[in-house]
C-alpha cells in the first residue's frame, strides 16, 4: 500500500514496488506525476510481444489445440507491428536498434522456437494473466497478474513468471528477488493452497543463441516478512517525498531519462 503526501494509494503493486527500489526518480515521473514516456525501448517491446504468444500459446494447450509454429510467430508479429503502431501515436516512438524492426521480429522469432522445442507440452494449465488483489498483510493490498499457473501431479500448483533478458539469471537474483514472494502469496491466497504452491522463472534469453531455462526458486516465511518490510519502507519514502535519482545501467533504457537529465 503506497501513499504520497496527498494521496493515498489503497493497493500497490510489485511494479510499483520495484520500480522505487531500482529508481525511486523513476517512481516520480511515472506514479506521481504521471508523466507521459519518452520513447520506448525494443527490450520493452519484444518482452511484451513474447508474453503475448507465449500466453497463447500456453492457452491454446489448455484448450487442447496446440498451436503451430507459424501461428505462434503470427501472434507475435501483430503483437509488435500494432505495439509500435500505438508506440508511435501516443508520442512515444521505438528505439530500434541499427537492424530495426525486422531484427527484432528475427530476434523474437529465433526465441519462441527456442521455446516451443523445449517446454513441455503435457503441463495441466489452470489459467494465463491471472489476476489477483489481496491483503499482504492486514491494511497493505496487493493487485497483479501472474504470467502462467500451472497444476502439479502432487496436488501442489506451480506459479511461472516469464522473462525475456540479455543474460542468465545470477544467484543474487534468484535468492532475493521480491516478486517471487509476492506472487506464491498470491496464488496460496487465491486457491487457498497455503504451503502447496511452488515457483519457477521461466527464462528466454535474448543472446545470439537463445536459450530457454527454468529456475526453480524458493521461498520461506522469512522471506515474506522481507518483502512487507520493503513494502512498509517504500511507503514511507513516497510518503516524505524521497525520491533521489539512481544511476545505473537501466538509464539507457528508462522512458523519462530526458526529463530526468534536464
Amino acid at each position: 500500500m503506497l501513499q504520497t503526501n496527498a494521496t493515498r494509494q489503497e493497493t500497490g503493486s510489485f511494479s510499483r514496488l520495484s520500480c522505487w527500489l531500482n529508481c525511486p526518480r523513476k517512481y516520480q515521473f511515472e506514479y506521481i506525476e504521471e508523466a507521459p514516456a519518452e520513447c520506448t525501448p525494443s527490450s520493452l517491446l519484444l518482452g511484451s510481444a513474447i508474453h503475448e504468444a507465449v500466453e497463447a500459446f500456453m492457452d491454446s494447450l489448455k484448450a487442447g489445440t496446440p498451436m503451430t509454429s507459424e501461428e505462434v510467430s503470427g501472434v507475435f508479429h501483430r503483437a509488435v507491428t500494432d505495439s509500435a503502431a500505438i508506440a508511435q501515436e501516443q508520442g512515444a516512438p521505438v528505439e530500434f536498434s541499427t537492424g530495426g524492426v525486422a531484427e527484432l521480429l528475427a530476434k523474437g522469432d529465433a526465441m519462441l522456437a527456442e521455446f516451443l522445442a523445449k517446454v513441455d507440452r503435457r503441463v495441466q494449465v489452470i489459467g494465463t494473466e491471472v489476476g489477483f488483489e489481496f491483503e499482504l498483510e492486514p491494511g497493505r493490498r496487493f493487485r497483479g497478474y501472474i504470467d502462467l499457473i500451472l497444476r502439479q501431479g502432487d496436488g501442489r500448483l506451480l506459479v511461472v513468471d516469464l522473462k525475456t533478458s540479455a543474460t542468465t539469471y545470477g544467484q543474487d537474483r534468484i535468492e532475493f528477488d521480491q516478486q517471487a514472494t509476492l506472487y506464491i502469496a498470491a496464488a496460496e491466497w487465491l486457491f487457498d493452497a497455503s504451503g502447496r504452491v511452488d515457483f519457477e522463472f521461466w527464462l528466454l534469453t535474448k543472446t545470439k543463441s537463445p536459450s530457454f531455462k527454468i529456475i526453480p526458486v524458493h521461498r520461506t516465511g522469512r522471506d515474506r516478512v522481507e518483502l512487507i518490510d520493503s513494502a512498509r519502507n517504500v511507503e514511507a519514502a513516497v510518503t516524505h517525498g524521497i525520491f533521489p535519482r539512481q544511476r545505473g545501467y537501466g538509464c539507457f533504457s528508462c522512458q523519462h531519462r530526458k526529463r530526468c537529465e534536464a
